[in-house]
Protein backbone atom coordinates (compact mmCIF):
# COMPACT_ATOMS: atom_id res chain seq x y z
CA UNK A 1 0.00 0.00 0.00
CA UNK A 2 2.78 2.40 1.00
CA UNK A 3 4.73 1.41 -2.13
CA UNK A 4 1.68 2.18 -4.32
CA UNK A 5 1.39 5.71 -2.86
CA UNK A 6 5.10 6.35 -3.40
CA UNK A 7 4.88 5.07 -6.98
CA UNK A 8 1.81 7.22 -7.77
CA UNK A 9 3.48 10.27 -6.19
CA UNK A 10 6.59 9.63 -8.29
CA UNK A 11 4.54 9.39 -11.52
CA UNK A 12 2.64 12.58 -10.63
CA UNK A 13 5.86 14.52 -9.97
CA UNK A 14 7.42 13.12 -13.13
CA UNK A 15 4.39 14.27 -15.17
CA UNK A 16 4.52 17.72 -13.62
CA UNK A 17 8.19 18.00 -14.54
CA UNK A 18 7.47 16.93 -18.11
CA UNK A 19 4.72 19.50 -18.74
CA UNK A 20 7.02 22.54 -19.02
CA UNK A 21 9.41 20.64 -21.28
CA UNK A 22 6.64 19.50 -23.60
CA UNK A 23 5.11 22.95 -23.56
CA UNK A 24 8.50 24.47 -24.40
CA UNK A 25 8.94 22.15 -27.37
CA UNK A 26 5.41 22.85 -28.55
CA UNK A 27 6.05 26.59 -28.28
CA UNK A 28 9.31 26.19 -30.20
CA UNK A 29 7.51 24.35 -33.01
CA UNK A 30 4.71 26.93 -33.11
CA UNK A 31 7.17 29.84 -33.19
CA UNK A 32 9.41 28.07 -35.70
CA UNK A 33 6.63 27.17 -38.10
CA UNK A 34 5.22 30.70 -37.86
CA UNK A 35 8.72 32.10 -38.47
CA UNK A 36 9.14 29.95 -41.57
CA UNK A 37 5.75 31.11 -42.84
CA UNK A 38 6.66 34.77 -42.19
CA UNK A 39 9.93 34.29 -44.07
CA UNK A 40 8.10 32.81 -47.06
CA UNK A 41 5.74 35.79 -46.96
CA UNK A 42 8.67 38.22 -47.01
CA UNK A 43 8.27 39.46 -43.41
CA UNK A 44 11.95 39.12 -42.56
CA UNK A 45 12.04 41.02 -39.26
CA UNK A 46 9.19 39.02 -37.72
CA UNK A 47 10.61 35.82 -39.23
CA UNK A 48 14.05 36.37 -37.72
CA UNK A 49 12.59 37.07 -34.27
CA UNK A 50 10.44 33.94 -34.27
CA UNK A 51 13.08 31.71 -35.85
CA UNK A 52 15.79 32.68 -33.38
CA UNK A 53 13.41 32.20 -30.45
CA UNK A 54 12.52 28.75 -31.76
CA UNK A 55 16.08 27.79 -32.77
CA UNK A 56 17.35 28.56 -29.29
CA UNK A 57 14.88 25.97 -27.95
CA UNK A 58 16.25 23.37 -30.36
CA UNK A 59 13.61 23.26 -33.11
CA UNK A 60 15.63 21.99 -36.07
CA UNK A 61 13.54 23.39 -38.98
CA UNK A 62 13.92 26.85 -37.38
CA UNK A 63 17.68 26.33 -37.04
CA UNK A 64 17.98 25.35 -40.71
CA UNK A 65 15.86 28.25 -41.97
CA UNK A 66 17.69 30.73 -39.77
CA UNK A 67 21.06 29.39 -40.95
CA UNK A 68 19.92 29.67 -44.59
CA UNK A 69 18.86 33.30 -44.13
CA UNK A 70 22.09 34.19 -42.33
CA UNK A 71 24.16 32.39 -44.99
CA UNK A 72 22.49 34.40 -47.77
CA UNK A 73 23.14 37.59 -45.78
CA UNK A 74 26.84 36.67 -45.46
CA UNK A 75 26.50 36.39 -41.68
CA UNK A 76 28.76 33.38 -41.94
CA UNK A 77 29.70 32.75 -38.30
CA UNK A 78 26.07 32.78 -37.21
CA UNK A 79 25.01 30.62 -40.17
CA UNK A 80 27.77 28.12 -39.37
CA UNK A 81 26.60 27.97 -35.74
CA UNK A 82 22.99 27.12 -36.60
CA UNK A 83 23.88 24.58 -39.30
CA UNK A 84 26.19 22.99 -36.76
CA UNK A 85 23.40 22.78 -34.16
CA UNK A 86 21.13 21.01 -36.64
CA UNK A 87 23.94 18.74 -37.85
CA UNK A 88 24.64 17.60 -34.27
CA UNK A 89 21.19 15.99 -34.38
CA UNK A 90 22.04 14.22 -37.66
CA UNK A 91 19.59 16.41 -39.57
CA UNK A 92 20.16 15.90 -43.32
CA UNK A 93 19.67 19.57 -44.27
CA UNK A 94 21.90 20.63 -41.37
CA UNK A 95 24.67 18.26 -42.46
CA UNK A 96 24.41 19.52 -46.03
CA UNK A 97 24.43 23.17 -44.99
CA UNK A 98 27.40 22.64 -42.70
CA UNK A 99 29.20 20.78 -45.49
CA UNK A 100 28.63 23.77 -47.76
CA UNK A 101 30.16 26.11 -45.17
CA UNK A 102 33.27 23.91 -44.92
CA UNK A 103 33.48 23.64 -48.72
CA UNK A 104 33.37 27.43 -49.17
CA UNK A 105 35.38 28.29 -46.06
CA UNK A 106 32.57 30.46 -44.71
CA UNK A 107 32.31 30.86 -40.95
CA UNK A 108 35.15 28.37 -40.63
CA UNK A 109 38.44 27.58 -42.40
CA UNK A 110 37.87 25.69 -45.65
CA UNK A 111 38.10 21.92 -45.23
CA UNK A 112 37.01 20.16 -48.45
CA UNK A 113 37.42 16.58 -47.14
CA UNK A 114 35.31 17.38 -44.06
CA UNK A 115 32.76 19.06 -46.35
CA UNK A 116 32.67 15.92 -48.48
CA UNK A 117 32.03 13.64 -45.50
CA UNK A 118 29.20 15.86 -44.23
CA UNK A 119 27.62 16.01 -47.69
CA UNK A 120 27.95 12.24 -48.04
CA UNK A 121 26.22 11.72 -44.67
CA UNK A 122 23.41 14.00 -45.84
CA UNK A 123 23.14 12.13 -49.15
CA UNK A 124 22.91 8.81 -47.31
CA UNK A 125 19.97 10.27 -45.38
CA UNK A 126 18.24 11.00 -48.71
CA UNK A 127 18.68 14.80 -48.88
CA UNK A 128 18.25 15.54 -52.59
CA UNK A 129 20.69 18.48 -52.98
CA UNK A 130 23.31 16.44 -51.12
CA UNK A 131 22.77 13.41 -53.36
CA UNK A 132 23.40 15.57 -56.43
CA UNK A 133 26.42 17.32 -54.85
CA UNK A 134 27.91 13.98 -53.83
CA UNK A 135 27.44 12.64 -57.37
CA UNK A 136 29.24 15.69 -58.81
CA UNK A 137 32.06 15.34 -56.26
CA UNK A 138 32.51 11.69 -57.30
CA UNK A 139 32.39 12.61 -60.99
CA UNK A 140 35.08 15.28 -60.67
CA UNK A 141 37.17 13.86 -57.83
CA UNK A 142 36.44 16.73 -55.46
CA UNK A 143 35.82 17.25 -51.72
CA UNK A 144 38.30 14.58 -50.77
CA UNK A 145 36.81 11.86 -52.98
CA UNK A 146 38.63 10.03 -55.75
CA UNK A 147 37.06 10.25 -59.17
CA UNK A 148 34.64 7.36 -59.53
CA UNK A 149 32.33 7.44 -62.53
CA UNK A 150 30.36 4.32 -61.66
CA UNK A 151 29.60 5.61 -58.15
CA UNK A 152 28.73 9.02 -59.62
CA UNK A 153 26.24 7.40 -62.03
CA UNK A 154 24.70 5.46 -59.15
CA UNK A 155 24.13 8.67 -57.18
CA UNK A 156 22.89 10.62 -60.20
CA UNK A 157 20.35 7.82 -60.75
CA UNK A 158 19.29 7.90 -57.09
CA UNK A 159 18.83 11.67 -57.25
CA UNK A 160 17.04 11.48 -60.60
CA UNK A 161 14.70 8.76 -59.33
CA UNK A 162 13.88 11.11 -56.45
CA UNK A 163 12.80 13.76 -58.94
CA UNK A 164 15.97 15.86 -59.38
CA UNK A 165 15.86 17.41 -62.86
CA UNK A 166 19.52 18.45 -62.80
CA UNK A 167 20.54 14.82 -62.30
CA UNK A 168 18.10 13.72 -65.02
CA UNK A 169 19.74 16.16 -67.46
CA UNK A 170 23.21 14.94 -66.46
CA UNK A 171 22.20 11.35 -67.18
CA UNK A 172 20.53 12.27 -70.47
CA UNK A 173 23.70 14.08 -71.59
CA UNK A 174 25.94 11.26 -70.40
CA UNK A 175 23.95 8.68 -72.38
CA UNK A 176 23.77 10.99 -75.42
CA UNK A 177 27.51 11.72 -75.50
CA UNK A 178 28.94 8.59 -73.93
CA UNK A 179 30.19 10.25 -70.75
CA UNK A 180 30.80 9.00 -67.20
CA UNK A 181 32.38 5.87 -68.60
CA UNK A 182 29.17 4.77 -70.30
CA UNK A 183 28.60 3.99 -73.98
CA UNK A 184 26.25 6.11 -76.07
CA UNK A 185 22.76 4.78 -75.41
CA UNK A 186 19.96 6.63 -77.27
CA UNK A 187 17.29 4.57 -75.54
CA UNK A 188 18.45 5.60 -72.06
CA UNK A 189 18.95 9.19 -73.24
CA UNK A 190 15.36 9.25 -74.53
CA UNK A 191 14.09 7.73 -71.29
CA UNK A 192 15.63 10.54 -69.20
CA UNK A 193 14.53 13.15 -71.71
CA UNK A 194 10.96 11.90 -71.33
CA UNK A 195 11.28 12.04 -67.55
CA UNK A 196 12.50 15.64 -67.72
CA UNK A 197 9.57 16.64 -69.94
CA UNK A 198 7.10 14.72 -67.77
CA UNK A 199 8.28 16.62 -64.70
CA UNK A 200 7.62 19.91 -66.53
Amino acid sequence: MKFDRIFVSFIFIFCLLMIPASSGLADAKTDGDKGIEEYRNGNLIEAMYLLEKSALKGYIPAQITLAHILDKAEQNSEAFHWYQQAAKNKDAAGLFGLGGMYAKGEGTPADPPKAGQLIKQSALLGHLPAMRAYAYALEHGQLGFSQNNSAAVEWFIKAANSGDKVSMRRLRNAYTLGQLGMPVDPEQASKWDAEINMEN
